[in-house]
């Protein structure tokens, strides 16, 4: 399982893609201003504890921003994610130990509905087996609902208005059964697996230097609306949309023709339904960031990516990005966005914005 990015890392990677940056010079482009500009910033919030080089990124959920220890825990007294709401302010430690446990890795943390903690990982039971599981925490921080997921393991996940959890993950069973199984799931604590969607089959892609086709959770987004789940698949460069109470789900293509290779990091929805996503470049021929809302109709089969005026930056080679470049979106808070500039101080300082629409 690969290991978790962290702002060190991710700054010094996105350096030495601009340093790196083939081919002539970038040229400014004329990009059509349809998803409105940004907002200056209406305020902003310091997260030294989470936030700095060497830390794991935290995760971004109903604007909390949610760490976890990556180290393995032996012991249910140990806290092992802490919670910060949009102050920067720490509100609560998470026990993370799923009922039966005798060891426990968390992998990925969320948020609920009432600002408590949802956590999956993997678990080494008492009885000598290995486990995937999602448990859920009380406002103290406490576990008090454990789901075992057997051979699946969430790498992303949230939590829709009904209690129900949607995850983002890989069955790790043999090719046959992996190949086959949704990577797209429905669990319910009290009942377990509801609805399974994307056959990994379905989402693989052969990305730049690889063989043959194959999916990576990790670099894919979901986020629950009000009555619907967002999905952002990279290695495919696709949009989803799953009417949870219909059971229906939608997909379309991206014309990525704006960010020819660049690839998403970060995702957001915003509470009237508008989807965003931060591009950043993927390979040494990627030059461009950016935020861009997705626009999906569902009379077409491509989904357009329209660019937020004033974000959009073409890297030239050997330069680095001018302040203020936006580095990703760390989600939604509302109707608000929640951003990370270059300018930011250390990485701990984060921004809240809003989309001015004409």
């Amino acid at each position: 399982m690969k290991t978790r990015t962290y702002i060190f890392e991710a700054v010094c990677c996105a350096q030495f893609l601009v340093f790196s940056a083939t081919g002539p010079r970038a040229q400014a482009q004329t990009l059509p201003v349809e998803a409105g500009h940004l907002s200056g910033t209406l305020r902003s919030a310091y997260y030294f504890e989470v936030m700095s080089p060497g830390s794991i990124l935290p995760d971004w959920d109903r604007s909390y921003a949610i760490h976890h220890e990556n180290e393995e825990n032996y012991s249910p007294d140990t806290p092992m994610v802490a919670m910060y709401d949009a102050t920067g302010t720490r509100v609560r430690q998470g026990y993370i130990w799923p009922e039966g446990a005798g060891s426990v890795r968390v992998r990925v943390t969320a948020a609920t509905q009432e600002g408590a903690i949802l956590a999956a990982g993997r678990a080494a039971m008492r009885d000598g087996s290995i486990q995937h599981y999602i448990v859920e925490t009380d406002l103290a921080g406490n576990t008090i609902q454990t789901l075992l997921t057997g051979s699946f393991g969430t790498e992303r996940m949230c939590e829709a208005p009904d209690g129900t959890v949607w995850a983002v993950g890989r069955d790790v069973q043999d090719e046959k059964v992996q190949r086959e199984s949704g990577v797209l799931r429905q669990y319910s604590f009290a009942k377990g697996l509801l609805h399974s969607y994307l056959p990994e089959i379905t989402v693989e892609a052969v990305p730049p230097g690889s063989k043959g086709p194959w999916f990576d959770p990790f670099h894919t987004y979901v986020r629950c609306g009000k009555d619907k789940v967002y999905l952002y698949l990279a290695f495919t460069d696709e949009y989803v949309e799953v009417d949870a109470a219909l059971s229906e789900l939608k997909r379309w293509k991206l014309d990525m023709t704006a960010v020819p290779h660049e690839r998403a990091n970060g995702f957001a929805v915003t509470e009237d339904g508008r989807v965003y996503a931060s591009f950043s470049p993927w390979t040494n021929s990627g030059n461009i960031r950016g935020l861009y809302q997705i626009k999906a109709e569902t009379e077409n089969p491509i989904a357009r990516l329209l660019p937020v005026a004033g974000t959009i930056q073409v890297l030239e080679h050997g330069k680095q990005p001018p302040a203020g470049t936006i580095i990703l979106l760390w989600g939604a808070d509302g109707n608000q966005l929640v951003v990370w500039r270059t300018d930011e101080p250390n990485g701990s300082l984060v921004s809240w914005v809003d989309v001015i629409h004409n």
